[in-house]
């Protein structure tokens, strides 16, 4: 069995020390900057062209069909194809698109649908690109360092959404919207030029396949390798069942913190993942995988019921639903603000402490031959559940109020997690994860390009 070098917060990088992961998360990170810095511009531009929530909304659809329709299709392409240079080609086409943005906006014949369909564009790309971007993970750390690396990777994912948007708006207000997805354009370069630095052997799979049928025994793959089922089921449970960034605007005005306060409350599980990525990291190649994930998962059903607990506990009322139609909110902050800050700061510690083993365990359990495959369904449910779980979640508090929402939702997320940990022994497991999975197929066999 293979431990890495004992944990503690030197060990927190370990993966940054093999050369080929540098330049993939350098180029993750400068990508991912660039992408949320476009978002937010889209955002901010739909606001000045219409002034419609409901249109600005309309976005996360865009981002969220080509997810769902599009990852199991990536995953087929990146076990056929080069992934390093398929990676490198839908970087490029997000920076065309970003492109076509500055010159639609230079022009003057930009309008809300072009936004609508290049953000579709640029979330297929994504959506394709995902499944091949995992798989090549593996191929660029030993096996001991693959959790610390993936941890590595989340800090990625936050970091961008902490510090994208702020220089979005600042770019636009300063230099306005031509520049600002020209920005986008240029890391989208940058990333190319760093991806292109990779020197790792590059797995391809020549195959007699076809697309359906590899789709199919990537599937079947995760059906006999059940545990992998049930890790991302677990994630389900709490993207369906306890998501709350759709009810964070009205706890922020119950609790008399208005715009500002949401935007608070907002980037609080962002600094929070931060954190608990650094847990991680810390912590090595350490064993009972599966009962921290569990257990991360009922600590963020807690602090989800604290988020619930603190508007209940300003206004003496479940109750509490659109803001609009309410009597009497608080004319200045409440002191319970506070608590709902830290309750979304350990929202984003728990689930960043559960999302990094889950997804280091269900990459050491893949072949390389299905890496592609199994990821994009991995992919397609990570990414395309929690728009529906916001919506779900959204459409309660307009019925129940916003606190016993949040409160249910912790209440049925526990209970689901405690029956999966309770009925599956592979779960309990010491070593998950440990041993590499193989697998035979007449059909498909890796090559080293």
């Amino acid at each position: 069995m293979i431990r890495n070098e004992r944990p503690g917060l030197r060990q927190a990088a370990v993966a940054l020390q093999h050369r080929d992961f540098r330049f993939f998360y350098g180029a993750l990170l400068v990508a991912g900057m660039g992408g949320q810095i476009q978002s937010f511009a889209n955002v901010l531009q739909i606001y000045d062209m219409t002034g419609s929530a409901l249109q600005i909304g309309l976005t996360g659809f865009a981002r969220a069909i080509p997810t769902i329709a599009f990852s199991l299709m990536g995953g087929v392409i990146a076990d056929r194809v080069d992934r390093l240079k398929f990676s490198m080609l839908t970087q490029g086409i997000n920076g065309v698109i970003s492109v076509a943005l500055a010159v639609l906006t230079l022009t003057g014949l930009i309008n809300v649908w072009h936004i609508y369909v290049l953000t579709f564009l640029g979330a297929s790309a994504q959506a394709l690109n995902a499944p091949a971007r995992s798989a090549l993970l593996p191929n660029l750390v030993p096996r001991n360092h693959l959790i610390n690396a993936i941890a590595l990777n989340s800090t990625v994912y936050q970091s961008s959404n902490i510090i994208g948007p702020t220089i979005s708006g600042i770019s636009v207000a300063a230099f306005g919207f031509v520049p600002t997805y020209l920005i986008n354009g240029l890391t989208q370069i940058a990333a190319i030029l760093l991806l292109a630095m990779i020197r790792a052997g590059r797995i391809t799979v020549r195959t007699t396949q076809s697309p359906i049928q590899g789709m199919i025994e990537g599937l079947s793959f995760v059906r006999r390798r059940s545990i992998i089922l049930v890790l991302l089921a677990a994630d389900v449970g709490e993207t369906v069942l306890a998501r709350y960034m759709a009810i964070v605007p009205i706890v922020a005005v119950a609790l008399g913190a208005g715009h500002a306060g949401a935007g608070i409350l907002a980037a609080g599980p962002g600094v929070g993942s931060l954190v608990g990525a650094t847990v991680i990291m810390s912590l090595g190649n350490f064993r009972y995988k599966g009962l921290w994930i569990i257990a991360a998962l009922l600590s963020y059903c807690c602090a989800l019921a604290l988020l619930g607990a603190a508007p209940w506990l300003a206004n003496g009322t479940p109750f509490i639903l659109d803001p609009a139609v309410q009597e009497r909110f608080p004319d200045t902050v409440s002191p319970w603000f506070a608590l709902a800050v830290v309750a979304t700061f350990l929202l984003g510690l728990f689930d960043s402490m559960q999302a990094a083993p889950r997804n280091g365990v269900i990459q050491l359990l893949i072949p390389d031959e299905l890496r592609g495959r199994v990821s994009s369904f991995q992919s397609m449910l990570t990414n395309g559940m929690p728009p529906l779980g916001q919506a779900f979640n959204g459409a309660l508090a307009s019925v129940i109020g916003a606190p016993l929402a949040l409160l249910a939702g912790a209440a049925a997320c526990a209970t689901y997690e405690i029956s999966l940990v309770a009925t599956r022994r592979d779960l309990r497991a010491p070593d998950l994860g440990e041993q590499p999975i193989t697998t035979s197929s007449p059909v498909s066999t890796p090559t080293n390009a």
